[in-house]
């Protein structure tokens, strides 16, 4: 069985540190909810099998703590030049207001740093055994358009995303036909996929495809509670698993 697939989980978790936490201006009920409205909840649970198969790199803290699929330099990450929401995010989600100060940014920073490369480390390792290694980058997106989402953002049921350079066709069209049924964005409303830091541009037997999920497909309209449709899903994610290569 080639292994050489690798899964990434990056904001399926909810934790933020309590050393951190006075840092934070939202009250703590409002925290929370910016926490759990914006995480890709249960992604890892629907994901899992695929985790369990191939391995990978899981996120358990909160996105609002440290976001690793930003760009490490704000320079290059355009929702921090917009926004304020790079790899640290200075603005809340559901509402435009700050969100905490950056007194302890470069403190954080070093859990962002752990994150990738581990996430190299395993790329590595997966190339010196296989040759060549796939990133399934593992996610969930909200059917609502927050502040910094243009209007006419396309909420569409799957959403898959890639780079030419580091694409895996086979992969693309194994999503595509699992959820041939669902209304499916190619590069829309989200582009691109993760390629590890180290052979992002520069080694293309690192390929890497995203995989989002409207969490309307497995949620409840409130964002947290499993619907009636939650093993729907799991299952077609589960047949991916047992279909790649």
């Amino acid at each position: 069985m080639n292994k050489h697939y690798l899964i990434h989980l990056p904001h399926c978790g909810t934790d933020i540190p309590n050393k951190f936490l006075d840092n934070y201006s939202l009250s703590k009920d409002e925290l929370n909810n910016n926490v759990y409205q914006y995480c890709a909840l249960y992604t890892d649970d629907l994901f899992g099998n695929l985790f369990d198969r191939f391995g990978g790199v899981k996120n358990t803290y909160s996105r609002l703590f440290f976001d690793p699929e930003r760009f490490g330099n704000d320079t290059q990450e355009e929702m921090y030049k917009k926004f304020k929401l790079g790899w640290f995010y200075e603005n809340s989600i559901l509402s435009e207001k700050p969100l905490r100060t950056i007194e302890n940014k470069s403190k954080i920073r070093k859990y962002f740093d752990k994150h990738h490369n581990e996430l190299n480390k395993k790329t590595k390792q997966k190339l010196d055994i296989y040759g060549k290694c796939t990133v399934i980058d593992c996610h969930s997106f909200s059917n609502e358009r927050y502040w910094f989402h243009d209007e006419n953002l396309p909420l569409v049921d799957i959403c898959i995303g890639f780079e030419d350079e580091h694409i895996n066709q086979e992969l693309v069209e194994i999503v595509k036909d699992e959820f041939k049924e669902y209304d499916i964005g190619i590069n829309v409303p989200y582009e691109g996929s993760l390629v590890p830091t180290d052979y992002w541009g520069k080694d293309n037997r690192v390929k890497s495809v995203k995989i989002k999920i409207n969490k309307k497909l497995y949620l409840e309209s409130d964002n947290i509670t499993k619907s009636n449709n939650y093993n729907v899903i799991k299952q077609k994610i589960d047949n991916i698993s047992k279909r790649v290569r």
